[in-house]
């Protein structure tokens, strides 16, 4: 009986440390800012997006991390705090993600096509060429997945 006891509680255990290691903050939502306050907010999908385009090459430098946030609040009106929490949130959900580029940004795309406006997708657009700098305009993995990511918001 003790054995039992101790192997549920060791399960339960592993599902609160998992609920906490795995866990997208939930954002406030106020009236006309982009996203829903839920696990599907496009905010945290723009910042995953964001940090998955910025590592694609190397790790994320504290430079990067300071212009994604930048850009966060500049272009998207977030708080500063709430862009720290998009970013972090996005940061799980984009290394949880396998699979080349453009693969994962897709994977990230549907909170932002269903929730965003046309003009509000193209800032995403420019947020991503933004931060992706010269390797976006190159050949390889990067402009590849931002030319077909873009194709996918404008026209989907």
């Amino acid at each position: 009986m003790p054995l039992i006891f101790f192997v549920l509680l060791l399960l339960l255990a592993a599902a609160v440390v998992h609920r906490i290691a795995s866990h997208v903050p939930r954002l406030p939502q106020a009236a006309g800012d982009w996203g829903s306050g839920g696990t599907d907010d496009p905010r945290i999908a723009v910042a995953a997006m964001l940090y998955a385009v910025a590592t694609e090459n190397a790790p994320l430098t504290p430079e990067q991390e300071r212009h994604i946030i930048s850009l966060l609040t500049s272009r998207m009106g977030l708080e500063s705090g709430v862009a720290l929490n998009c970013l972090t949130g996005g940061r799980r959900i984009a290394s949880r993600l396998r699979g080349d580029l453009t693969s994962r940004l897709h994977r990230l795309l549907e909170p932002v096509r269903r929730r965003c406006s046309p003009a509000e997708r193209q800032d995403v657009i420019d947020m991503l060429n933004t931060i992706a700098g010269p390797h976006g305009q190159r050949l390889g993995p990067v402009r590849d997945g931002l030319g077909r990511v873009s194709a996918t918001l404008m026209n989907g």
